[in-house]
């Protein structure tokens, strides 16, 4: 356990993060950034998974995470509102698109990467005719017999690529290309998202009274924990976006020095 950061460190650390977010958000309006340069790994991928493109997908899971960001960084950040749970179920949101990118595009494996985005669609499709199938003229899934043609195509069994995946899939899967304890982010943040009482016994709490027998408590927000699943969610979505940067055949950036958020861990010290 680590002392719990004070409250300077808690703001710089939004401010910090509320300019990465604002960036993040300007460029997923601009609809040439992120290219995908000719020649790139991610460039052969596209080629060969269309109309399923790699590229595409990625981009639709930044364009969700960012926007999960950019909605803890205003509720957060600017209006100052703190409530038990709201920004770390959108914390968990934005853990889990950035981990489903990250699993499709981590591997090294060319039709590895292929079939999980083919994966990725079929998960789409069943979801939607699932929903809203009803109020659609065609059937969604009769997509899932061109996602079979697709990996046919590259020797990839079509059963496996029209299975779609569980949940759970991508947020361990994604721990291989990571040195961030996505898993475990990801369940903390669940247990907030689904009122799990384990995970509001995280929070600030103060005994008001016994009755027969039954403690009736007060729980409060904790700033420190407030940022921390965000910060997680945050660090994830910039590996992802080196790593995206790379197959794109971009130039990388230089990684950011030391681990400035190495005291932004969880601590149950309330």
């Amino acid at each position: 356990m680590t002392n719990a950061p004070d409250e300077d460190s808690i703001n710089r650390k939004w401010a910090e993060m509320a300019a990465s977010v604002d960036r993040l958000a300007e460029r997923i309006g601009d609809p040439d950034d992120f290219p995908v340069l000719a020649g790139s790994s991610l460039a052969g991928d596209d080629d060969v998974s269309h109309p399923f493109e790699v590229s595409q997908a990625v981009r639709h899971l930044v364009n969700a995470s960012v926007d999960q960001l950019h909605g803890i960084k205003t509720l957060l950040h600017e209006t100052q509102t703190q409530h038990l749970a709201v920004g770390s179920t959108l914390a968990r949101a934005a853990l889990e698109n950035t981990a489903a990118a990250m699993w499709i595009l981590g591997p090294r494996s060319r039709n590895l990467r292929i079939e999980r985005v083919l994966r990725w669609h079929a998960r789409n499709y069943t979801d939607q005719r699932a929903v809203v199938g009803h109020l659609l003229p065609s059937d969604p899934t009769d997509n899932l017999e061109l996602i079979r043609t697709v990996a046919a195509s590259r020797g990839i069994d079509p059963k496996v690529a029209a299975s779609g995946y569980k949940i759970t899939g991508p947020i361990e899967g994604a721990e291989e290309f990571t040195s961030i304890e996505v898993k475990f982010h990801w369940a903390v943040a669940s247990g907030f998202a689904h009122g799990r009482p384990w995970a509001f016994g995280l929070l600030a709490q103060r005994r008001l009274r016994i009755d027969d027998g039954h403690e009736v408590r007060r729980i409060t927000p904790r700033t420190d924990l407030a940022i921390w699943l965000p910060l997680q969610a945050m660090h994830l979505l910039g590996e992802l976006l080196r790593l995206r940067d790379r197959r794109a055949g971009l130039p990388m950036p230089p990684m950011p020095d030391g681990t400035p958020d190495s005291e932004f861990r969880l601590s149950t010290a309330r």
